[in-house]
């Protein structure tokens, strides 16, 4: 896992030009548990999407995530995800608000916290959000959101895990 956290970290710091956006998030579990995401997301992809879903903006987002259990905090988790990201603009136009939307794949590098059991360390990751560019002269946003991560019963027990959380994204 921490081969991988490393090669995200070369690739962030060597070709910023990969990526225009970084985000910072902060999640919480009713499972008791919490934890911090750092993603980077490319916004600029030359991909026009079909009207009849709303013509969303598509992007791409990898990000690496780390929850602790509440309770003990000893009981930790981390995941690398990737995950394509639609982005429907709904409302405002000097500070606009955006429903984001995706499906995308994470690795963890243990498959229990807790008491949540996932069986494998490959999982899905279903996440919905609002954003909101809250500064006219800013692009940055911030964000609420829901997350879902599941094997999709691929083996069981298929615990999943659910977060709900805030983020702070930031473009260059």
């Amino acid at each position: 896992m921490w081969r991988i956290a490393s090669l995200v970290v070369l690739i962030i710091l060597n070709f910023p030009s990969f990526a225009d956006e970084v985000h910072f998030t902060g999640a919480y579990s009713t499972d008791q548990l919490r934890g911090v995401r750092a993603g980077y997301r490319v916004t600029n992809l030359p991909v026009e999407l079909p009207t009849w879903i709303g013509s969303p903006k598509l992007h791409v987002e990898a990000a690496l995530n780390h929850w602790q259990d509440s309770n003990n905090t000893e009981d930790n988790i981390t995941a690398f995800t990737i995950s394509p990201i639609l982005s429907w603009h709904i409302a405002g136009a000097q500070r606009p608000l955006f429903l984001e939307a995706g499906i995308g794949g994470s690795y963890f590098d243990k498959t229990q916290i807790s008491n949540r059991r996932l069986s494998t360390q490959f999982q899905f990751e279903d996440r919905i959000s609002l954003s909101w560019q809250y500064n006219r002269s800013s692009s940055a946003r911030i964000a609420l959101g829901y997350t879902h991560y599941s094997n999709a019963d691929i083996k069981r027990p298929n615990d999943g895990l659910d977060f709900f959380w805030l983020s702070w994204a930031l473009p260059f």
